[in-house]
């Protein structure tokens, strides 16, 4: 499977259950995506309605994602 397959099939497995997480720690979550991946977790993303912790170097990835607080390291 590419990394883009292996992350929509591990999101489907964690938000598709009845019980959701409450926070998600993502590391680099778009390293090796496709575009169609990038958008397909940007979506899924978006339509958490949990928390959040992610560390990210890609700036339209978290503009995308309504990413509210940002610190930077």
């Amino acid at each position: 499977m590419s990394g883009g397959e292996l992350l929509r099939a591990a999101l489907a497995c964690i938000l598709g259950g009845t019980l959701k997480p409450e926070l998600l720690i993502l590391d680099e979550p778009t390293n090796h995506l496709d575009i169609d991946s990038i958008e397909a977790l940007e979506t899924a993303l978006n339509d958490y309605e949990g928390g959040l912790l992610l560390v990210s170097h890609d700036q339209a990835f978290l503009d995308a994602i309504g990413i509210e607080r940002v610190i930077e390291l």
